[in-house]
């Protein structure tokens, strides 16, 4: 049976379905391989995004990098290591990007500009980044075909409860100084601060979302994603630190950090 390319009108349709209301700040993850045969690609996933949300609603996404081998981050060139979806949002016309040289968010919308300021200044995933700012305002988050192992702002929780390991514990390659190129030409040495780490247990926090009713399942495209409050998961994911610091980190014992974050625990 021949299957048929998902359309921008189909996507649309999903998103409001789902319950993407215009007007909304709304936080992004995806998987473009998940929803299945697009027409026009990447590109058409974000035109059913911007036309479900509107031009009064803000979407954030994440468009982090790596950090690059010659230490410097363009923040108008470096590609995004967080899919597609996310690279194409990156290029597309009116969509900002701010400074931070690992945890870059990319914003479009009514109040793209306040979310990201800033950014290069604090630590990628910590209290009064772009996330942060965008679930204090109330935004909803949609997770298309993929699970809160990929929903940055779980972090952030660690930020807030200040857990022993934050900023002890590095990824090879995080624990030093990177340049940030403006785009216009501006560079900017910056410093880490409280990198994050792992995210292998963070469905810790999607099962207290869904224990309390207050997860959302649908469908974008053949996708199976994920509707629900960021200030809401916040509150989970800082619930179960303060009750338990090592809440989010893994049991694998050849995770890069999680071992020596126990570690300091202990």
């Amino acid at each position: 049976m021949t299957q048929h390319p998902i359309t921008e009108s189909d996507l649309v349709t999903d998103l409001r379905a789902a319950g993407v209301r215009s007007g909304e700040v709304l936080i992004v993850h995806s998987s473009l391989k998940s929803i299945g045969p697009v027409a026009g690609g990447p590109a058409t996933v974000i035109a059913a995004l911007l036309t479900a949300i509107g031009q009064t609603g803000t979407i954030l996404m994440p468009t982090f990098a790596d950090p690059q081998a010659d230490g410097l981050f363009r923040v108008a060139e470096t590609t995004s290591r967080t899919g597609a979806i996310t690279e194409a949002f990156r290029t597309t016309a009116s969509v900002l990007r701010s400074h931070h040289p690992t945890h870059a968010v990319s914003a479009w919308g009514n109040r793209a500009a306040e979310f990201i300021a800033g950014h290069e200044s604090i630590g990628g995933l910590v209290a009064g980044s772009p996330f942060h700012n965008a679930a204090l305002a109330g935004a909803s988050v949609l997770m298309i075909g993929c699970d809160f192992r990929s929903f940055s702002l779980v972090h952030v929780a660690e930020s807030i409860v200040r857990v022993p390991y934050l900023g002890r514990v590095w990824y090879p390659g995080y624990d030093q100084p990177l340049t940030v190129v403006t785009p216009d030409g501006r560079e900017l040495r910056i410093n880490p601060i409280d990198p994050p780490t792992c995210s292998a247990n963070f469905r810790v926090v999607e099962s207290a979302l869904a224990a309390g009713g207050r997860l959302r399942r649908a469908r974008i495209g053949q996708a199976e994603s994920l509707l629900f409050t960021a200030g809401d998961a916040l509150d989970a994911a800082v619930t179960l630190l303060r009750a338990d610091p090592a809440a989010l980190l893994c049991d694998h014992p050849r995770c890069a950090v999680c071992p020596t974050a126990r570690a300091i625990l202990s």
